[in-house]
């Protein structure tokens, strides 16, 4: 009678661990489909994140006149900041009103490079005149604007492509400012200039360039009026496959 009490015992503690076991490992599985399904949620709003940063929206700014948001295209969101360990080029920009920052979403859609925005430690004024007159000063004084951009090594990048704005038919000045402070970064890579205007062109923003990167090729560059801006990505294309 007793040996039979105790094999029911052993029986019911041996069905009692199994169960225990199948219910643990049945939560092991789902904490794993958990943490599979919120990783891959992240990966979704990183993707999401990323497409609405390379979103190509109208300035309406364009020409004598375009004024800015006051905080050289950053007082809604961060400057663009699209670093990976692959990508063998970096799109290197600064944009005062937005429409070279539109180039920048067309060569990133179509390139995946990587995206560097410069920002400078006092942006300019919201008002065009009011930016025209302290970029003359600067560029009469040659004190030009200070880069606050935390700068990224550069080493894995064989191209860069650099966006900047005609200003007074030359560089403008925070990318005058970058090329003489960081210029040795991008020694014996290929420079490929995009820049947008006002209606006059590059000037010699191109032969401005060459003299301050003279370890650098600088390769055919690109540039177009601003209010074109929206409707040059076919142009924008063909130019990347040059």
């Amino acid at each position: 009678m007793k040996e039979g009490m105790r094999l029911k015992k052993i029986i019911a503690a041996t069905f009692t661990s199994l169960f225990l076991l199948a219910g643990c490992t049945g939560n092991g599985d789902e904490n794993s489909m958990n943490r599979e399904s919120n990783n891959e949620e992240s990966r979704s709003e990183s993707s999401a994140q990323s497409s609405s940063m390379t979103e190509i929206i109208g300035t309406n700014e364009y020409g004598r006149g375009a004024k800015s948001d006051g905080q050289d295209t950053n007082s809604n969101e961060a400057p663009m900041r699209i670093l990976t360990e692959d990508a063998d080029a970096l799109i290197i920009y600064f944009s005062r009103s937005g429409n070279t920052e539109n180039l920048v979403k067309m060569i990133q859609g179509q390139t995946d490079a990587d995206v560097l925005e410069l920002t400078i430690t006092n942006p300019y004024p919201e008002n065009y005149e009011e930016t025209v007159d302290r970029a003359n000063q600067e560029r009469e004084n040659e004190e030009f604007p200070e880069i606050n951009t935390e700068m990224h090594d550069l080493s894995q990048y064989d191209r860069i492509y650099l966006g900047y704005q005609t200003w007074a038919m030359t560089l403008s000045n925070p990318i005058i400012s970058f090329l003489e402070s960081y210029g040795e970064m991008l020694d014996g890579k290929d420079i490929h200039p995009f820049s947008s205007n006002a209606g006059y062109g590059e000037g010699d923003s191109i032969e401005r360039m060459q003299e301050m990167l003279p370890n650098s090729t600088i390769e055919e560059s690109f540039s177009v009026e601003d209010r074109d801006v929206i409707s040059s990505e076919d142009e924008v294309a063909d130019w990347l496959e040059n």
